[in-house]
C-alpha cells in the first residue's frame, strides 16, 4: 500500500491500519469458503482491497469506518456511562473498590502537578467528580502523545481498539458465517459434491467462532481496557517522576545567575 494513499484514507498510522482497517478485513474472510463454492478468487479481490486500488480504497476506508462506528456502539453497551465509568476514570473515583485511598492520593497530585486540575479539591467539595476526573484524564492523555514513557500505552490502546471493534463487528461476521455455512451445505445437497471441504470448513468456523464472538469477546474487551487502564496510570507516574527530576536541581546543587 502506497502512503499517500494510506495518509488519504486516514490508515497512515498503527493506530488505524491495526485497530480499525485490520478487523474490518477479517470481517470479510468468512466469505472465503462461500467464494470459492462460488467459483470466485476471494484473494484477488481481498488483495485488491487492502491494496487500495480503485474502488477496493473506497471499501477499504469504509469498512475501517463502519469497524470504529460499530466499535463505539459496543462500548457504550459495556459501560453505558462512558467515559465515567470506563476503568481509567473509575480508578480515579473516590468510591473505586479498585484502588486504594493513598495510590490515588498520589495519583491526583501527579495530576495536579501535569495538568493543574485539583482532584483533591473535587473530591472534598463533593460536586463535579467526574467532570473533574474526565478533565483531568483527557489533558493527560494530550500530554502522554508523544512522551517515550507511553510506549505501553500506546500499545494497549492500539489492542483495545482492536479488541473493542473486531467484536463491535461481530452482527457482520457471525453473519457471514452462519449465511456461507448455509450456503455452502446448499450447494453441496443440490449435487454439487466438489464443494464438501469448502462445506465443512465454514461449518468449522461458524462452530468455533459464533460462540467465540458472543461470549468470549466482550470479555476480552474488557481485559484489554483494563490493561490499557494499568498502562495509563504506569504512564502518569513515570511522566511525573520525569518531570520531578527536569524541575529539581541535580546533585542538590542549586542554579544561580552567573558572578
Amino acid at each position: 500500500m502506497a502512503k499517500p494513499w494510506l495518509s488519504y484514507a486516514n490508515l497512515s498510522d498503527n493506530y488505524e491500519r491495526k485497530a480499525r482497517f485490520l478487523p474490518a478485513v477479517l470481517t470479510v474472510l468468512p466469505l472465503l469458503p462461500l467464494t470459492a463454492t462460488l467459483g470466485g478468487r476471494f484473494f484477488g479481490w481481498l488483495e485488491v482491497l487492502i491494496g487500495g486500488v480503485g474502488i477496493g480504497a473506497f471499501v477499504a476506508v469504509g469498512l475501517s469506518h463502519v469497524a470504529s462506528a460499530m466499535g463505539n456502539r459496543l462500548q457504550s453497551k459495556l459501560w453505558p456511562r462512558w467515559p465515567h465509568d470506563s476503568p481509567t476514570n473509575q480508578w480515579l473515583h473516590p468510591d473505586s473498590q479498585k484502588t486504594s485511598r493513598q495510590q490515588r492520593e498520589l495519583w491526583y497530585g501527579s495530576a495536579k502537578g501535569l495538568v493543574g486540575i485539583d482532584l483533591r479539591a473535587a473530591v472534598a467539595a463533593g460536586e463535579d467528580i467526574e467532570a473533574a476526573i474526565n478533565d483531568a484524564v483527557s489533558a493527560l492523555r494530550n500530554i502522554f502523545w508523544h512522551r517515550p514513557e507511553a510506549d505501553r500505552l500506546r500499545i494497549h490502546n492500539v489492542d483495545y481498539g482492536f479488541a473493542r471493534n473486531l467484536t463491535g463487528l461481530r452482527p457482520i461476521w457471525i453473519g457471514f458465517l452462519l449465511a456461507t455455512a448455509i450456503a455452502c451445505w446448499g450447494a453441496y445437497l443440490q449435487g454439487h459434491s466438489d464443494i464438501l471441504p469448502w462445506a465443512s470448513v465454514s461449518t468449522l468456523f461458524a462452530v468455533v467462532l459464533v460462540p467465540l464472538g458472543l461470549w468470549v469477546l466482550p470479555g476480552y474487551v474488557r481485559t484489554k481496557a483494563t490493561y490499557y487502564a494499568e498502562s495509563f496510570f504506569g504512564t502518569l507516574d513515570a511522566v511525573a517522576k520525569a518531570e520531578t527530576k527536569v524541575q529539581q536541581p541535580q546533585n542538590g546543587v542549586r542554579d544561580r545567575p552567573p558572578d
